[in-house]
């Protein structure tokens, strides 16, 4: 099947074009869109208008901004139409480099037909809607995705507030859990857009790998998606992923780079 614009737009800039959960804000700015949110991963940079000459303006305005916010790390997410910022953030210190929940590349890739295969049998996928399930996801995520200690201090300091965010009538994120004999062993998010359901936070505890546990999560976020009628699925692949989203059937669109910008020492 076709990939429609607004999937492939999705797949390429979730953060523009997916509606905004509780907590979360964009601002817009001259050259870019800011994506802030109280998680502890870095903050998104999303590149706009911009020319050479207007790049490290550019660059020192995120930082301002996202020190404003009271978070020292940020990330600008070059897609294929920003091939040409990528160096010239190199130049004012930025990398292209992985960091907690990000890759150094991500691949956008769309899925607009029913997955292949089946979910095995063994693993139960449910929404979160209790505290304590919400808790064991987010500290499954921080474990999967290496988060600093400080990252993790500040995920637990939070948890309480983000889970009222999170039962927020009307938030577009769904988390979803899967258990294996009753022990949750992988976590991933649904966030709902009107083009279909962006895959965000794959995560599966080590030991539970190659159990089919991120297969269930992906094939209980496809069933979601046909239920609310935008019969989609949008991620952003890391290494570990792609390969596992391409067996499910996702087709690759292009390459989104992350370039991190650590100005915690400023």
């Amino acid at each position: 099947m076709e990939i429609s614009e607004a999937v492939r737009r999705q797949a390429l800039n979730p953060f523009l074009e997916l509606p905004l959960p509780p907590g979360f804000r964009r601002v817009e700015r001259e050259h870019f869109t800011a994506f802030l949110h109280p998680m502890p991963f870095a903050q998104v940079i999303e590149p706009g208008t911009l020319r050479q000459d207007d790049v490290g303006s550019a660059v020192g305005d995120a930082r301002s901004l996202v020190r404003e916010h009271g978070k020292s790390l940020l990330i600008w997410l070059v897609g294929p139409d920003h091939r040409w910022v990528g160096p010239l953030l190199e130049e004012h210190g930025l990398a292209n480099a992985d960091t907690p929940g990000f890759e150094a590349v991500e691949n956008a890739m769309a899925l607009v037909s029913t997955p292949t295969g089946t979910a095995p049998g063994d693993v139960e996928v449910t929404q979160v809607d209790t505290f304590e399930e919400f808790a064991a996801s987010q500290r499954i995520s921080a474990e999967v995705f290496e988060m600093t200690p400080a990252m993790h201090e500040e995920m637990e300091a939070g948890l309480t507030k983000r889970y009222e965010e999170y039962v927020t009538p009307g938030n577009p994120l769904r988390q979803l859990n899967a258990s294996i004999d009753g022990r949750i062993v992988g976590t991933a998010a649904a966030g709902l857009g009107p083009a279909g359901i962006n895959l965000f936070g794959g995560s599966v505890l080590a030991e539970a790998r190659g159990r089919g546990v991120y297969r269930a999560l992906t094939m209980a976020r496809w069933e979601l998606a046909v239920e609310r009628g935008t019969p989609a699925l949008t991620i952003q692949a890391g290494r570990m992923s792609k390969p596992i989203a391409e067996r499910l059937g996702f087709r690759f669109i292009d390459a989104i780079y992350v370039y991190l910008d650590d100005f915690s020492g400023r």
